[in-house]
């Protein structure tokens, strides 16, 4: 997890080998005792992640206090993007898109912990989740960008799949990461955008969404970053 920063700050470096995508369209699932994630756009841009059965108790710890420590920032991160931008309704996610691209993920990346081949690690940044992914996770080395309240809505369907993970690996007599290797095959297999696709709520039904989460937020207490937590950034980074 990282320093907190204040909006506007630009980047000054690319992610050098790594795919970047914020996610807008998260499809979860459970294949082969791994809990799978297609997360991407509807303009084509994805990523499969697996996650098998052993990873997920501290993965899912991990991103509960990644949640709740994105969203100590979240909201005047979005009240900025959106109150600095023209656009308006279906072209804010885009404004935001853009604006989350140009801040500073690289030297947050840089100040993580070492970047094994076998990369998997939750940072906070902007008021958004960094997921950092490597094989055998993915088929690349990748930043995946979520909003902290995707995993607010989605939390139901991720406990039932991280459920169903658990009992197909008991199950199974293949070590985990073959069937990780089986998994991915198959999610990166299957056509993006999913042809089925829930409904999406109105312009009204998303904005009381929002005022609602946002009440939640002010009403509960602020949550407390642990200090092994706080990567080491630059003081130009902090500024």
């Amino acid at each position: 997890m990282s320093k907190r920063k204040r909006p506007g700050r630009q980047s000054r470096a690319g992610f050098t080998g790594r795919r970047t995508v914020v996610v807008d369209m998260l499809e979860i699932g459970a294949l082969h005792g791994s809990l799978t994630m297609r997360a991407g756009r509807d303009d084509g841009q994805l990523v499969c992640i697996v996650l098998p059965a052993p990873v997920l108790p501290s993965f899912m710890e991990s991103l509960g206090h990644a949640r709740l420590d994105a969203e100590e920032e979240y909201w005047r991160v979005i009240h900025h993007v959106t109150t600095s931008t023209p656009v308006k309704g279906p072209d804010v996610p885009r404004a935001i898109e853009k604006w989350l691209l140009a801040q500073n993920w690289s030297s947050v990346l840089a100040a993580a912990a070492d970047d094994a081949p076998d990369s998997l690690a939750l940072i906070t940044h902007v008021g958004h989740i960094g997921l950092r992914l490597a094989p055998p996770y993915t088929t690349g080395r990748a930043l995946v960008i979520f909003d902290p309240l995707q995993f607010q809505r989605l939390e139901r369907s991720l406990l039932h799949a991280c459920r169903e993970a658990h009992e197909q690996a008991v199950n199974s007599p293949v070590h985990p990461l073959e069937t990780a290797a089986l998994a991915l095959r198959h999610i990166s297999a299957r056509p993006w955008p999913p042809s089925a696709q829930p409904r999406l709520p109105s312009q009204e039904e998303a904005a009381a969404y929002m005022q609602g989460r946002y009440e939640a937020f002010q009403r509960r207490s602020p949550y407390t970053r642990a200090d092994e937590n706080t990567l080491n950034l630059d003081s130009s980074d902090a500024s």
